[in-house]
């Protein structure tokens, strides 16, 4: 890896870690109604992000605001989501940092666990018929392997020789 990337990568897991410890007070103190810290996986997310190409896709759970920021996601967007102001792209239709961008390539967080799985196969399967070159990166939690959606993802890929990667965090927050 090149010197300059991983100044870009530590820079931006610096940021998330600044912008976790602002947002997560906001919440505690109930100014939003809702965040989930990075805390402990920001190299996961930045790292994965970092080692794509623009044109590949993200399919986030919760926890990936790391690659987020990686893909162009600014403080004041993610902020603006987080409040549901008048900026807020998805003006409030959004549960709190489920955040997304067609032009980021990077999908809309979901909050039911394991559904992104089956998505990101689809989103591969989909570039594989369009003949692009392209990966679909999801993540899930170690608690979320027992949803129906993982397997059923993994096999899906495996079928169709779907380019995609499952990144699954073994981080002790199960909540299944």
């Amino acid at each position: 890896i090149e010197r300059d990337d991983a100044e870009q990568i530590q820079a931006v897991m610096v940021r998330l870690s600044e912008f976790d410890k602002v947002f997560n007070e906001a919440q505690r103190q109930g100014r939003i109604s809702f965040y989930m810290t990075s805390r402990g996986e920001e190299a996961c997310s930045v790292g994965s992000a970092a080692a794509l190409s623009s044109a590949d896709w993200l399919l986030p759970q919760y926890r990936e605001l790391g690659a987020a920021m990686w893909r162009g996601f600014s403080f004041s967007d993610v902020a603006n989501q987080l409040a549901s102001n008048s900026l807020d792209p998805a003006q409030g239709r959004q549960l709190p940092l489920h955040i997304g961008s067609k032009e980021k390539r990077f999908m809309y967080v979901k909050s039911t666990l394991g559904t992104q799985c089956p998505h990101a196969a689809g989103v591969a399967f989909a570039a594989k018929l369009r003949g692009k070159d392209e990966v679909a990166l999801t993540y899930f939690g170690e608690g979320c392997a027992s949803e129906g959606d993982v397997p059923s993802a993994l096999n899906i890929a495996a079928v169709h020789g779907c380019r995609t990667i499952f990144f699954c965090r073994n981080n002790g927050y199960a909540i299944s």
